[in-house]
């Protein structure tokens, strides 16, 4: 019984789907009709050769620029140019960073959690949702 519905629910679909196969035919590239540009060969790369894989980044209300590097570092730019390492947060699995509008930072560790990240230290915000462990 259960392979005639999906049966069934496979003919519904075909049948009344309002996606056509149809594959889309694009126009060759054609390189004379754009002007060339090598802007993005003048962009400074921030941190390059400075952070050990960056994994995100976040900027304050007053310009200065975050980022959580793979050996556990939280790391800013200041607007002088200057990186200083912030807060090490002995962790090589920090993912995400953002800016609340309290002007804290929270971080997404792997292993942790949530973390706010202060001048004071770090706090774990969350480690686990619903009895499930955050990752």
């Amino acid at each position: 019984m259960c392979s005639m519905k999906k049966a069934t629910w496979q003919v519904q679909v075909y049948l009344f789907s309002p996606i056509s196969p149809v594959s889309l035919e694009l126009p060759p590239p054609s390189s004379s009709s754009l002007p060339q540009n090598h802007i993005l060969q003048r962009v400074i790369k921030l941190g390059d050769g400075v952070l050990l894989k960056p994994e995100d980044i976040a900027l304050d209300k007053e310009g200065t620029l975050y980022t959580a590097t793979r050996n556990g570092w939280m790391k800013r730019l200041h607007r002088d140019g200057i990186w200083e390492d912030w807060k090490k947060l002995n962790s090589h699995t920090l993912l995400g960073i953002t800016i609340t509008n309290d002007g804290d930072l929270v971080a997404c560790d792997v292993d942790q959690g949530l973390l706010k990240v202060t001048e004071n230290g770090v706090t774990v915000l969350a480690s686990h949702v619903n009895g499930s462990k955050i990752r």
